[in-house]
């Protein structure tokens, strides 16, 4: 907003920050604090649209899975992709419902490796020279994630609460909330490809168990 106060220039973005999910009795949106609920964007861009300026052309890449909004920006003909809080070279992206979704979040991350970008330019951290060997370790870091949790499940575990303290027990546990908002997207996605079950919807409170 103050960027265009200051300049007068359109906001172009995907849209308003929203849940990726409808929202469950309890749950409130958003969980980022960054999330802004009053921003509209002038004019809402589509995927693979193309803003034009002077000499410069950027398109819009979709990239849900962070939030349901996320794009990032290829600025045409250079190889150099915005990657925003998608792809970042310094930390894996948070992804927490309600806000994020782990299935969109891993459908997004083999989209840009598909492209075969030169260089990632993130929101956060420095540039990403590599992107494709980066992201396939990014996307192995998840798959690993994932392993361990129904590892977990399979050991006994039924809580999320159990399976953080055993995945991260080398982690702060001032970040154990976090960590388990990170455990409910992967089991959101294990549910909905019926490698586990849940007692009703899954819930960051739920109960988990072995699928069949």
């Amino acid at each position: 907003a103050r960027l265009k106060e200051r300049t007068g220039a359109p906001v172009l973005a995907e849209g308003p920050h929203r849940p990726a999910r409808r929202l469950r009795i309890g749950e409130i949106n958003p969980l980022d604090a960054s999330a802004d609920l009053g921003f509209v964007p002038d004019i809402a861009l589509a995927d693979g649209s193309l803003t034009h300026g002077d000499g410069w052309a950027i398109r819009t890449v979709l990239t849900p899975g962070h939030t349901a909004n996320h794009a990032a920006f290829a600025l045409e003909g250079t190889g150099i992709l915005f990657s925003a809080d998608h792809v970042m070279a310094w930390a894996t992206s948070i992804v927490a419902p309600p806000d994020g979704a782990m299935a969109d979040y891993m459908k997004s991350l083999d989209r840009l490796i598909e492209r075969d970008d030169r260089l990632l330019l993130p929101g956060h951290g420095g540039p990403v020279t590599a992107p494709r060997s980066f992201m396939r370790g990014l996307k192995s870091h998840r798959k690993m994630r994932e392993q361990a949790i129904l590892e977990r499940i399979l050991s006994g575990d039924r809580t999320i609460k159990e399976m953080v303290a055993a995945i991260y027990r080398d982690t702060d546990p001032r970040l154990h909330g976090a960590a388990g908002l990170s455990v409910l997207a992967h089991l959101e996605d294990l549910v909905a490809r019926g490698l586990v079950a849940s007692e009703g919807d899954p819930a960051i409170d739920g109960i988990f168990r072995p699928a069949g």
